[in-house]
């Protein structure tokens, strides 16, 4: 990374400066793109971040102190059928994954990336990349992983979005599955990679 960012979990950050403040900060944040990551860091956020549902990190550029963008967080349950796997997707499920022979899928918790999302009113080479942002992230879980383990990271794509298959291919996520969102009526690629122990 070039530029110095700052990572920030948002409730310290709402402790540390209220609420209020807070809010107006999420205000500076704009993300054309994707109407649902702006709406989620807008008006989901704060509550999420109360519940401990998800946590979301804010991501400050150290020299200008603006909000480059942020991302969110959560440890998810996760069952996929033996059959819908090839085998080399196989065999690296078994090292993380239990497998019910009953039901045929094997099931594991891993750490989703539920949000990502960086400041479109940021502009030009000031503006944080994708690729720095899942860094940051990867980065983030792998303190978690310090303290409590585990090895797996989800994100899950809209499926028609092409360039966000080669965008997290080229981080290192490997489709393994689709699931379909009713209440969305969106079909998501879930797409995994192992999260590598930095010592």
């Amino acid at each position: 990374m070039t530029r110095k960012y700052e990572v920030l979990e948002l409730g310290d950050y709402s402790r540390r400066i209220g609420e209020d403040n807070v809010r107006l900060v999420l205000g500076t944040f704009n993300c054309p793109l994707n109407n649902e990551v702006q709406d989620f860091l807008m008006h989901k956020a704060v509550q999420a971040e109360k519940l401990k549902s998800a946590i979301t990190y804010l991501v400050f550029d150290a020299e200008a102190s603006s909000l480059a963008g942020y991302f969110t967080l959560v440890l998810k349950a996760f069952s996929i059928a033996k059959d819908k796997l090839s085998s080399n997707n196989r065999k690296l499920i078994s090292r993380f994954a239990e497998l019910n022979e009953r039901t045929g899928e094997y099931t594991t918790a891993l750490y989703l990336i539920a949000q990502l999302g960086k400041n479109f009113t940021i502009v030009g080479p000031k503006r944080i990349s994708g690729r720095e942002l899942v860094e940051l992230a990867l980065d983030t879980l792998r303190k978690a992983q310090r303290v409590v383990g585990g090895k797996l990271v989800l994100v899950e794509r809209e499926a028609d979005r092409p360039k966000l298959l080669d965008f997290y291919n080229a981080c290192g996520f490997k489709s393994w599955n689709e699931r379909y969102d009713k209440g969305d009526a969106v079909r998501y690629d879930q797409m995994i990679r192992v999260l590598e122990s930095v010592m």
